[in-house]
Parts: structure tokens; C-alpha cells; sequence
């Protein structure tokens, strides 16, 4: 129940865990100069943020589950599973909207628990379908887009928690008739789809097949991205095939490499050294440097590539 002792122990469990963070960001200042342990982190800046992240999370989790005063004694997690589902849905909506960390794991560990699945659904596709996905949807004009876009995010989430992605083929109809939306929209929508590999895949590989005429460009872009992030965790002959089309159809090869090279199937070398040698005369400076990067980040030889501005062997020496 959202009482004031409610929304004081969630605060006070948001505003600790904003301090912690910082003070994790803070420790790991003086190593900023060292390389990251890992290819997938393009700075160490990158890894340490992601390693901050994680003890905040790790100390998150252990507040959950410590005797609050303020809920009777009880630990947020029992606390929170305590609760009915209209109790739930209010606390979710308040976390979504006030917490700077939005909603903790208990809340979204309730949702998993309670036996009313199909509600959870329905209450979770009512808020995702009604809510604006553009600032020019939302009809409030005293609300704040950013801010209440928080609550689909926090859906997606309780979603993901349910093992639930009956939503992901809406999500994604949804996402892709929009030209272009926010970078923090489509990284929520990121985020539920790519929870749902097996869903997702075929799903994404089929929309991408029938943009392909029209440059693979707007919301496209990302769903390469979401592709190549479900692919590095489980790799397939079918969506290596799907990033080689993407790579051949895109209007913005950019994207296409990239998710080549993160990727790391090393069948793509030779694709991308033809592509250089057959357009030496109108390839950009942009996309040849980004292709020969990944040519040798996937262990390819460029030293037999002609470079047509006479400048990339030499910088890279």
C-alpha cells in the first residue's frame, strides 16, 4: 500500500543507492587511464561505469533484503510480495515516476510472484499501448515525456521478470512505425526484446527483409543493433546471414559494419575487403576508415587493400 512510510523507505533505498554509485564512480577515478579487460568495452571509462553499475546493483539487492522499519519491520522483498496486485500496480507506477533508479527489484520480483499472470499481461500492455512513445503523442502538456515514458520502461521490465514476451511482435510493429524515436525509447525497447532471443529473432530478421528495398534506415538502424546483441550472446547462421543483408542493402553502412565487427564472425573479412576494393573511386573517408577498423578487429589482413586516401596504413603503423 503507497503510504507515506512507503514512499519514504523507497526513497530513502533510491536516494542510498544514488550515494553509493557515486562514491563507487568516485574509487574507480584514478584507473581511467588503464585498458579495458575486455574487447567489448571501447574505453575503460565504459567498463568501470559498467562495473559501478553492478556493485550498486549487487548493494541494491542487499537492502532488499534487510528488516525496514518503515514497512513494519519487513524486507522490502517481503514486504512488497505482501501486497495485491492493484497495491503493486500504484508502487510500480510511483517508482516509475519519482525514483531517479526506477523501479528496485523487489517491486518487479512481486509482479513475478503473484499468480494472476494474464492480469499482469493486460495491465502491462494497456500501460505500454496508451502511453506516447513521441513527444508529439503525449497529449498532457504538463507532463514531462521523459517522465512518463518511465512506466513503460518499468512494464517492460516487470515483463521481463515474468519471463512474459508476448509483447515483443507489438513492441516491435509498434517501434518500427515511428521514422525515428528518442534514443532512451529505443533503448527500453532494446532491452524487452532482446530478453526474448527466441521470439525476437525471426521476428527482427523477417522486418528487416521487408524494409531491405528501402535502405534498412530510422528504426531499422536499431534493430540491427538488437540483432547483433542477441547474436553475440547466442550466434546463429541465420543472423549472421541477416547482418551480411544488412550490410547490403543499408542505406547508412555505418551501422552494418560495426555490428559486423561487434558481432565477430570472421566470414565477413573478405565481404568487406571487396566492398573497399570495388569502391575505391565513391566510398567516404567515414565508412572506409569504420570498415578497415573492423577488418582488422576481426582479424583480417589489410595490407593488401588499396586505400584511397593514402592515409589509414600510415596512421595505424
Amino acid at each position: 500500500m503507497l503510504t507515506e512510510e512507503v514512499k519514504k523507505a523507497l526513497k530513502n533505498y533510491d536516494e542510498i543507492l544514488g550515494i553509493v554509485l557515486d562514491q563507487k564512480i568516485d574509487e574507480f577515478s584514478d584507473r581511467l587511464d588503464e585498458a579495458p579487460p575486455e574487447d567489448d568495452d571501447i574505453t575503460y571509462e565504459t567498463y568501470l561505469q559498467k562495473e559501478a553499475m553492478r556493485e550498486a546493483d549487487e548493494q541494491g539487492r542487499l537492502m532488499e533484503d534487510e528488516p525496514n522499519d518503515l514497512l513494519g519491520g519487513k524486507s522490502m522483498n517481503d514486504y512488497f510480495r505482501s501486497l495485491s496486485f492493484d497495491e503493486l500496480k500504484e508502487i510500480l507506477e510511483y517508482c516509475a515516476i519519482e525514483l531517479d533508479r526506477g523501479v528496485p527489484d523487489s517491486v518487479t520480483g512481486a509482479f513475478a510472484s503473484l499468480d494472476d499472470r494474464d492480469g499482469v499481461r493486460e495491465y502491462a500492455r494497456s500501460v505500454v499501448n496508451d502511453a506516447a512513445w513521441t513527444d508529439e503523442e503525449l497529449k498532457d502538456e504538463d507532463k514531462l515525456f521523459e517522465t512518463e515514458f518511465q512506466k513503460v520502461r518499468a512494464c517492460f521490465k516487470v515483463l521481463s521478470g515474468t519471463g512474459d514476451g508476448s509483447l515483443v511482435e507489438e513492441v516491435l510493429d509498434r517501434f518500427m512505425s515511428y521514422p525515428a524515436t528518442r534514443d532512451f525509447v529505443a533503448d527500453s525497447i532494446a532491452e524487452y526484446i532482446e530478453s526474448f532471443p527466441d521470439t525476437a529473432v525471426p521476428l527482427i530478421i523477417s522486418r528487416l527483409d521487408e524494409k531491405k528495398d528501402d535502405g534498412l534506415t530510422g528504426p531499422c538502424e536499431d534493430l540491427v543493433i538488437i540483432l547483433t546483441n542477441i547474436g553475440k550472446k547466442e550466434p546463429s547462421e541465420e543472423i549472421y546471414n541477416a547482418l551480411r543483408s544488412a550490410f547490403r542493402y543499408m542505406e547508412n553502412k555505418i551501422y552494418a559494419v560495426i555490428c559486423l565487427a561487434d558481432y565477430g564472425d570472421r566470414r565477413a573479412v573478405p565481404m568487406l575487403k571487396s566492398y573497399i576494393n570495388r569502391h575505391q573511386t565513391t566510398i567516404t573517408r567515414n565508412l572506409f576508415y569504420e570498415m578497415m577498423s573492423a577488418i582488422q578487429n576481426l582479424g583480417g589482413d589489410i595490407s593488401d587493400i588499396s586505400d584511397p586516401f593514402g592515409d589509414f596504413q600510415k596512421k595505424f603503423k
